[in-house]
């Protein structure tokens, strides 16, 4: 392999790595895009949850003198926070399933990152080792140019 060769295959290792830290850094902000879903969600389960509880509070406490009037209105919202939780915690699922993909993309792209790191830090070595077998050659021409021209003078 010549210098140039090796150069041009370390060019080559620069980029496959620059695209592997790119594809890292976009399926990371996915990541933090679907944890984000994620909290989001289940703060939105909580303020469910906690309107659940004060509706059943309301209904012992507040409302229980006037219950007989506000007895259909209170079960039918009863009802409509208990659809709506059970909506969110399908799509909390959802939600944590996603998440759950982009992570295990994110530890792939981490994976190829490392394969792609290696390996150019292998083509580094052998552009290395090339530059150094090209300048041993060359220093071995000059010597024997240099011999060859000594024996020339003394002949």
């Amino acid at each position: 392999m010549t210098p140039n060769e090796a150069r041009q295959l370390v060019r080559l290792r620069n980029l496959r790595v620059q695209r592997a830290r790119e594809r890292c850094g976009e399926v990371q902000a996915e990541v933090e895009r679907e944890a984000c879903a994620v909290r989001d969600r289940q703060q939105l389960i909580e303020r469910i949850q906690n309107e659940i509880d004060a509706l059943a509070h309301a209904v012992v406490h507040r409302l229980a003198p006037r219950l007989p009037r506000w007895a259909g209105v209170a079960s039918a919202q009863r009802e409509r926070l208990a659809d709506s939780l059970e909506r969110e915690e399908y799509a909390l699922v959802d939600d944590e399933h996603r998440l759950e993909e982009a992570q295990e993309r994110l530890q792939q792209a981490r994976a190829e990152l490392t394969r792609a790191l290696a390996r150019e830090d292998a083509v580094r070595g052998l552009a290395d080792e090339a530059r150094r077998a090209h300048a041993l050659v060359r220093e071995q021409r000059a010597e024997l140019e240099v011999e060859d021209q000594a024996r020339r003078r003394q002949a």
